[in-house]
């Protein structure tokens, strides 16, 4: 009996102590919200809203396309998209993958098809590859994201499908 009591004791200090801690409980984030990001951002480049992708950019985000230079802020991004979206029409697909959460990051990564048609005549391209999504939770409680990585490969013209 006094084994079981000195063990309550103790669950009930440590309960204690742990309520009374100044570092914050950390939540586990609800998946679904970190993913639409991810739905967001494909909704947004699809309809080629250069400033929709801009609302959900971390004003400190990097884009790291590949082969390309970087952009660095969102205003730079945004200006990135727009140019891309005067020039090409492109129907992308994030498709669901790994989500991981590490303290106010979080991690999104998956497969992609993008299929590109230039706006000044020319046949589909077909592209295809991984991206890495990295989130900032912002002070308000939202994802933004604040790394945008990916690689393609690119077929050849007219084999779309």
């Amino acid at each position: 009996m006094k084994n079981r009591i000195n063990l309550y004791v103790i669950a009930l200090s440590v309960f204690m102590a742990l309520l009374s801690s100044s570092s914050p409980v950390v939540a586990v984030d609800d998946p679904a919200a970190i993913d639409q990001v991810r739905l967001d951002f494909n909704a947004a480049f699809n309809e080629g809203n250069a400033q929709a992708i801009g609302q959900m950019t971390d004003d400190n985000a990097i884009l790291l396309p590949p082969g390309r230079p970087s952009a660095t802020g969102r205003d730079n991004i945004v200006a990135l998209y727009k140019d891309y979206f005067f020039q090409i029409r492109s129907k992308l697909e994030l498709k669901a993958g790994n989500i991981q959460v590490c303290d106010a990051f979080a991690f999104v990564s998956g497969d992609f098809t993008r299929d590109d048609t230039p706006k000044s005549k020319g046949k589909v391209t077909r592209v295809t590859g991984h991206y890495l999504l990295v989130l900032k939770k912002q002070s308000d409680g939202k994802w933004k994201i604040a790394r945008d990585i990916w690689n393609d490969f690119i077929k050849p013209q007219g084999n779309a499908s």
